[in-house]
């Protein structure tokens, strides 16, 4: 996997209104219905309201394992995790939108208004005809100073590189500024950094060098994953 194929995931998910989420049902079996995600930042948590009395919520207090499917063209992001039922006021007034009205005469205190979050455990992706599978876990696992994902990087095997914690930011090309600069201040990568991106790694991220992230920025999305979901 790659750092960009991580990002064009995210975006897909922030720009979706609809997705498919699917359930284990009394039967054993899967079970699809549409849902439109509130608020989505990513692939790592997906948060949708729903009816405390529906199937959905039904059948999630019984089983909590669940998936969810986005689809843009041709792109299909696939993800697989758990959910779990949220009923405390602060994030049901949270995520509230104004049109939820029309479902819960009781509005935003209303008993029957749930919010369900979603997390992810295992990601499928075709983008762009380029298709990657991973674990969170494995994409959590900080891998450089910059965000790269070095353990998908094409140049790790055909240029011996072993990646950038393991050669201390000096990799096959020379010092990596981002990596020095982490060093110096005492961090393992820029996502411990009050001043994430400072220009150094916005020059790596979003420059226009052949190397640089395509979508731009995707490197500072993987270091800000990497500070919000330490492990």
């Amino acid at each position: 996997m790659n750092v960009n194929i991580f990002e064009k995931a995210n975006r897909i998910v922030r720009s979706s209104d609809a997705a498919y989420f699917g359930v284990i049902d009394e039967g054993g079996f899967p079970s699809v219905s549409a849902v439109s995600p509130v608020k989505p930042e990513g692939i790592l948590e997906v948060y949708f309201t729903t009816n405390l009395g529906g199937n959905k919520a039904t059948r999630l207090q019984k089983c909590n394992k669940a998936s969810f499917c986005f689809r843009e063209g041709g792109s299909n992001v696939t993800l697989v995790g758990t959910a779990e039922i949220l009923t405390d006021q602060e994030t049901k007034s949270k995520y509230w939108l104004d049109w939820f009205k029309d479902h819960y005469a009781g509005g935003v205190t209303d008993p029957s208004y749930i919010v369900v979050k979603f997390t992810t455990n295992r990601v499928s992706l075709w983008i762009d005809n380029e298709g990657a599978e991973f674990t969170v876990g494995d994409l959590l696992a900080v891998q450089s100073c910059c965000g790269l994902l070095c353990d998908g990087c094409s140049y790790k095997e055909s240029h011996g590189c072993a990646g950038c914690i393991a050669v201390g930011g000096k990799p096959f090309w020379g010092e990596c500024p981002v990596a020095a600069c982490c060093h110096g201040k005492g961090y393992v990568h820029c996502g411990e950094c009050a001043d994430i991106p400072c220009d150094i790694l916005n020059e790596f991220s979003c420059g226009e060098d052949e190397h640089s992230d395509k979508p731009a920025g995707a490197r500072i999305a993987v270091c800000k994953a990497w500070a919000a979901n330490k492990r």
